[in-house]
């Protein structure tokens, strides 16, 4: 209930009606809440509903009729240590005691009543003398028990929030320390069938939720439960009558809320279902946002979008109006059921069945006990959504896996041979066990010896050293070590005797030197460990590094892949196994770093069984045994010499290889290794240069406070640059103004809104005062006096209710209604805002890492949705505060000033405790959350590499850390047991304080005739009444600052200028030539400012009308070309020049007008094949079917489209997956044809293609080669040069300048770079 619930049960306070009112706004706030609750889901097109104690949503219940196991109550609180049962029950007892305390405090008040009867009836027959005592002597008695339950009530409330917090917390902590031992102990079986993330997200979110679970919500359950029974029982004990009377309005009000329950959660979904059609647009755009600009599409995504919003403004326009209606009619019955009650009441009392009293004690328990009724949803489904979350948790936690490293039984011996056998081995995984990988393995290992297992990928050469490391177990036949089943040795030891470089290296988020001993299974001195650096040949970078083996890796891009296989060899090595497993340890190496970690290898398994995966035979061909396999089956095996004199599958792999080694050879004799290592020292000093300009750019982060302090490291960092960020955004204003001027046309609806706030606020002041006329008549007339006419007396107060009923009514439903609909209204314009300026943002815009398309999509869906909370969640709040105010100070003060002061004394108390509380409860929770994601990504870096940390034998380092990281959540929860129940108990104790002072000086202004009874009242309840809304205040502050944060980001985005803006004015020329040049081009992407691309020498020609092909190692600036002719990107210096005109000079659209482009990985949009290619022409421009079929036949398509069911008007699917790699590129192909452009553009068009599909694709690119007289100038970015070789001119770009150009032939000729490129090509297409 929006972070207020407490304060609900507190408002159970001030015994007078007071409790009735407050809590129908805080039933208010609990409708708010669940809508907004919902709400904040929506959007994300698929996120999963938010965990918070909303009710699952209607479509899921359908699915949901299989009851989630869950574990009973009790066994909830299975962890908690013999002092957490003693607090549990110390927090039972007093939540109960608080509970019941609430409405038996009304038996006393009942009994002052009629202290006050006795005393002032007299008063009333006769003159008043000032001085006298009579009143005080007769109610000095019942003061004092106030004070005393006030107290009472307090210490009890402390106690029970104290106990519930602390116990909730330490017993979740153990939670999260057993649950993540059992993870790091499972199988590798058992990870495969479970979704890693999955595991991570329990972690957090189901652990937080069992927390929610057994902490304050467990309290405030027993707590509305001991309250509603102790209310229902006391009111039909003392008045059976008037009660059952009462409880016949409850079905309407528990009908009226549900009703609204109901369809709030229907339309909520329909609104997610229309927004999520939205979002898959946004999606698109963003995805494809080269392509869009590249077309101009900008304006026809933002129409699709317009369009798909309209519907959802229309769902939330309804769900607006439901609302406010189902809540006015809510209220309505509320006050309909008070006028009634007392009616009734009154009649007893004419009748002489019911003593004065007695009405206001039956009307007060049942209130109470009826709005208990109202905590427990929220709290009941907190307490069952964590016993669902336990189920999981407490089930991995007692799962005993089966290969066990936490055991401590099988054989430790003293020392290891190393010879290993598989003896008929068959396996399948357990997750798919219909594949089998290995069928029936036989093969004997010596110790000392070199084994290469070689085959096509999934022959079962990874798994063989899966079974070796013990990570599965084979279903039939054993592996033996040193003649013993591996079976038999203990789990935790056999991992210590194997090391293990796999193909992707893992290093862990820390330091160096901390990565290094992970691998130690003992004590390692600083020379060890540098020994062993130097065997693997990386003690050179590392101690280049500027903090040589103290640098953090991790996050940071600062060392190659060769460079992290290099620490990963060096950490095999520290362990010193007696088995080494290398599993294509070099695979994902470039050439020279491959030189470097294949010695580095060699150097390791030296005196050592080793065996090794490889892909690349070069590597293996000294090993002293090869075995082939094929499907799971050993086919050959023998030395490198022996099985290709066998000429069979391994020679045939052999010959495979060799064209090419041989090419490549004439150039590796040249090289040593010498120079391979100084080359990497550039390259490092480079990178590091890099590094330290952009930490210099970041604010220099304190770093050397971090690196000693090792446990959360790379976290610290993250947590101090966001804190910064944090910081930055606080101080900004928060933009009310530009949100009201955006919102103007709703300024009407927002007028009707604050009218309704503002009925809204009168009627609790006026209820008020209702009561005290009406409790004063019960009181002080007799017989027939009560009712002397239909509408006088307590028959005019009992219609009165009726009346502000009837004004609740209307002044919530427009409140709600108007606000709400004024809020669809302006988010609908927002987010069409939004997208357009996301589109016009320049291409670099979009390569920020924070600015993926997640990101952006849901910064559309939930920002844009939160920024009108500003002003519809905000202001109606605050106009109702003010009245509210303002009109009960009015009252009050009417009926007594001097009684108002002295009570208003009391208001700062209330206030700030109702303030304090919601404050700290809602600081503590977010913050913990925080803390606890924070120690969650410690855990999931174990989880995410868990075979690395098993193979290591780690589990216990990295439960440490997170027990390390859990440290700083753990105490600040114990904080918030001692600090926030203060806030609790305050607000519980207060309120009985202040009906204390407000009694105590009331009876004494009455013994001097200074005030009567009726002002006293009055004064009382409707001061205590205002303090209390008032005291909500706090409540939105939460909201404001989640819609303050939402804004200024949005904000940022409409007001940021594009670099390169697409509605600047330009020379807008009807058609080009297509000559093109590139002058002195200096180039670096924005996301990587540091990277230089071009350093200001290149420069090309390119004339009209002719093909000029660009070729060169990847990222050697060929497609930057590409980027800088489109303008995605600016040159920081130097002119791209068209016709000779500069390309800044022309308007964007008119540019890109020219020219198409038909990309490495082609886009298509989630719509029809046609309307796909028509996107080609300029918007506005008719386009025929037959133009589509001509440009479809150029590019070889048009037979295959016609060949579908739904010809051209089939859907493609979203990115186009409906459609094969070829057929979009030939899609995409007729998509720039139709465009007729004169500058073609083309980017590796073919590389991504299967040769088939490739055949089809070229074929159509050739077409348009052919094609001269189209007086078209083509660019074509080519890796594989014969689909070039016709080409005018072909250029050769290497380190950011053209260094050779010419057509084939003369190319050849120079004998240099290209011809060198041509020879590789040529031998290996052989």
């Amino acid at each position: 209930m929006t972070g207020s619930s407490p304060s609900t049960t507190s408002s159970a306070h001030t015994i007078q009606g007071d409790r009735s009112l407050p809590v129908t706004k805080e039933t208010m706030d609990t409708f708010h809440g669940e809508e907004a609750k919902v709400s904040d889901v929506e959007q994300l097109p698929d996120q999963p509903a938010s965990s918070d104690d909303e009710k699952p949503s209607k479509k899921n219940k359908k699915e949901k009729k299989k009851k989630e196991p869950t574990v009973s109550i009790h066994r909830l609180f299975r962890f908690a240590t013999p002092l957490d049962t003693l607090l549990i029950c110390l927090g039972l007892v007093f939540s109960c005691g608080i509970g019941a305390l609430q409405p038996s405090i009304i038996i006393i008040f009942g009994q002052f009543l009629n202290q006050m009867q006795g005393v002032s009836s007299i008063a009333a027959g006769y003159e008043c003398i000032p001085g006298g005592h009579a009143a005080l002597d007769q109610t000095i008695g019942v003061i004092h028990i106030f004070a005393y339950m006030g107290t009472a009530v307090l210490c009890a409330a402390y106690i029970a929030n104290a106990c519930w917090v602390w116990t909730g917390e330490s017993q979740t902590r153990r939670i999260r320390l057993l649950y993540l031992h059992s993870i790091l102990r499972q199988d590798m079986g058992w990870f495969d069938k479970a979704e890693e993330g999955s595991l991570t997200t329990r972690l957090a979110a189901d652990t937080q939720l069992i927390q929610d679970g057994i902490s304050e919500k467990f309290g405030l359950l027993v707590t509305a439960l001991a309250q509603f029974i102790t209310g229902f029982v006391i009111s039909f004990v003392k008045g059976p009558k008037m009660a059952a009377v009462m409880l016949a309005t409850m079905p309407l009000l528990a009908g009226a809320g549900g009703a609204m329950g109901y369809f709030i959660t229907k339309y909520t979904l329909k609104a997610q279902d229309s927004y999520a059609e939205a979002g898959s647009i946004v999606e698109q755009a963003f995805h494809g946002i080269r392509t869009v600009s590249a077309f101009s599409l900008q304006s026809r995504f933002s129409e699709r979008y317009d369009n798909e919003l309209v519907k959802a403004r229309a769902v939330g326009i309804n769900r607006g109006r439901i609302l406010g209606l189902g809540f006015g009619f809510f209220m309505f019955i509320l006050f309909c059921t008070y006028g009634l009650a007392f009616w009734y009441g009154a009649q007893l009392v004419m009748q002489g069945e019911f003593e004065a009293s007695q009405v206001l004690v039956v009307f007060f328990s049942m209130i109470i006990g009826a709005f208990a009724l109202l905590q427990l949803p929220p709290n009941i489904s907190a307490v069952s959504s964590a016993a669902g979350a336990a189920y999981k948790i407490y089930a991995t936690i007692d799962r005993v896996p089966e290969i066990d490293s936490d055991s401590k039984e099988g054989i430790q011996p003293d020392n290891l041979q190393g010879e290993v056998e598989f003896k008929d081995i068959k396996f399948v995984y357990p997750t798919r066990p219909d594949v089998t990988i290995l069928k029936q393995l036989n093969l004997k290992i010596h110790p000392g010896m070199t084994v290469a297992f070689v085959g096509p990928s999934g022959s079962g050469k990874s798994t063989s050293i899966a079974l070796l490391q013990r990570f599965y177990d084979p279903i039939h036949g054993e592996v033996v070590l040193d003649g013993k089943n591996l079976k038999d040795y203990n789990v935790a030891w056999l991992r210590r005797q194997i090391g293990v470089v796999s193909q992707e290296p893992v290093l862990f988020n820390m330091t160096i030197k901390q990565n290094l001993l992970m691998g130690a299974t003992r004590d390692v001195s600083n020379e060890e460990m540098v020994e062993a650096c130097k065997k693997a040949n990386c003690h050179m970078f590392i101690s280049q590094l500027p903090k040589g083996y103290e640098t953090l890796i991790g996050g940071t891009g600062l060392l190659s892949g060769g460079q992290k296989q290099r620490i990963a060899i060096a950490r095999a090595i520290l362990k010193n196994p007696t088995i080494l497993l290398l599993d294509e340890a070099t695979s994902a190496l470039d050439t020279q770093s491959e030189r470097l970690v294949q010695k580095a290898l060699d150097a390791a398994a030296a005196n050592r069984t080793t065996i090794v995966i490889a892909h690349r035979l070069s590597t293996i061909r000294n090993a002293d045994l090869i075995v082939v396999m094929d499907q799971g089956d050993l086919i050959e095996q023998g030395t490198h010499n022996e099985l290709l004199a066998l000429g069979g599958v391994y020679a045939d792999l052999v010959k495979k290889q060799e064209i090419a080694t041989e090419q490549v050879g004439h150039t590796e004799s040249e090289i040593d290794d010498e120079d391979l290592l100084k080359k990497e020292q550039e390259e490092l000093e480079k990178a590091q240069d890099i590094q330290i300009v952009t930490e210099g750019k970041r604010g220099s982060l304190d770093l050397q406070k971090v690196a000693s302090k090792a446990s959360v490291d790379a976290y610290e960092l993250k947590l101090r640059r966001l804190k910064e960020e944090k910081k930055l955004a606080a101080e900004r204003k928060a933009p009310i103004f530009k949100v009201l001027q955006q919102m103007r046309p709703e300024w009407p609806l927002l007028a009707t809104g604050i009218f309704g706030a503002a009925i809204g606020g009168a009627v609790f002041p006026c209820f008020a005062l209702v009561f005290s006329y009406i409790l004063n008549t019960i009181m002080f007339s007799t017989g027939s006096s009560l009712a002397p006419a239909p509408m006088q007396g307590a028959n005019l107060y009992a219609f009165l209710f009726v009346i502000l009923g009837i004004a609740s009514f209307i002044g919530f439903a427009t409140q709600v209604a108007s606000f709400e609909v004024a809020g669809e209204r302006y988010t609908k314009r927002l987010r069409s805002m939004v997208f357009r300026a996301y589109l016009r943002q320049e291409t670099g815009f979009f390569d920020h890492e924070e600015h993926t398309v997640g990101a952006l999509t849901s910064k559309l869906a939930i920002d844009a949705k939160n920024v009108n909370e500003l002003i519809t969640k905000t202001w109606p709040d605050l106009t109702q505060i003010l009245v509210t105010l303002v009109t009960g100070l009015v009252i009050a003060f009417i009926h007594s000033w001097v009684l108002t002061l002295i009570i208003l004394l009391m208001a700062p108390f209330i206030m700030f405790a109702t303030a304090y509380e919601s404050k700290i409860h809602r600081g503590f929770e977010d913050k913990t959350k925080k803390a606890n994601e924070q120690s969650g990504e410690v855990a999931g870096e174990a989880i995410k590499e868990i075979r690395t940390v098993a193979a290591l034998n780690r589990q216990q380092h990295f439960e440490d850390r997170f027990f390390k990281a859990t440290q700083r959540p753990h105490i600040m929860a114990r904080n918030k047991a001692l600090t926030a129940s203060l806030g609790y108990a305050l607000q519980q104790g207060i309120s009985m304080y202040t009906n204390c002072v407000a009694f105590y000086a009331g009876v004494r202004f009455m013994d001097n005739c200074q005030v009567t009874f009726l002002d006293m009242f009055t004064t009382m309840m409707v001061v205590l009444i205002t303090a209390q809304g008032v005291g909500r205040a706090s409540v939105f502050t939460s909201t404001f600052a989640k819609a303050k944060h939402s804004a200024v980001a949005i904000f940022d985005i409409l007001e940021r200028e594009p670099k390169i803006d697409p509605e600047l004015e330009g020379i807008e020329p009807e058609s080009v030539d297509g000559n093109i040049d590139f002058e002195d081009i200096v180039f670096s992407y924005p996301a990587r400012p540091d990277t230089r691309i071009f350093n200001g020498e290149f420069n090309a020609h390119f004339k009209r009308n002719t093909t000029v092909a660009l070729v060169g190692p990847s990222g050697c600036g060929k497609s930057t070309t590409i980027g800088m002719l489109q303008r995605w990107y600016d040159p920081s210096a130097g002119t791209v020049r068209v016709d000779d005109h500069n390309a800044n000079s022309f308007s964007l659209a008119n540019l890109r007008s020219h020219m198409a482009l038909v990309s490495q990985e082609p886009t298509l949009f989630d719509m029809t094949i046609g309307e796909n290619i028509r996107y080609g022409i300029e918007d506005g421009k008719q386009v025929t079917q037959e133009q589509i079929e001509e440009a479809c036949r150029s590019a070889n398509i048009h037979k295959f489209i016609v060949s579908l069911p739904n010809g051209y008007d089939t859907r493609v699917g979203d990115k186009g997956s409906q459609l094969s790699g070829g057929q979009k590129q030939r899609i995409a192909i007729a998509r720039a044809l139709i465009r007729k452009p004169k500058i073609l553009l083309l980017d590796e068009a073919t590389s991504a293609l299967d040769s088939e599909s490739e055949k089809l694709v070229q074929a159509a690119i050739d077409k348009i080669l052919e094609d001269k007289d189209s007086g078209r100038t083509t660019i074509t970015i080519a890796h594989r040069l014969s689909t070039i070789q016709d080409a005018d001119l072909i250029c050769v770009i290497k380190d950011g300048r053209v260094v050779e150009q010419g057509d084939h032939f003369s190319l050849l000729k120079l004998n240099g770079i290209y011809s060198e490129l041509v020879h590789q090509q040529s031998l290996s297409a052989n």
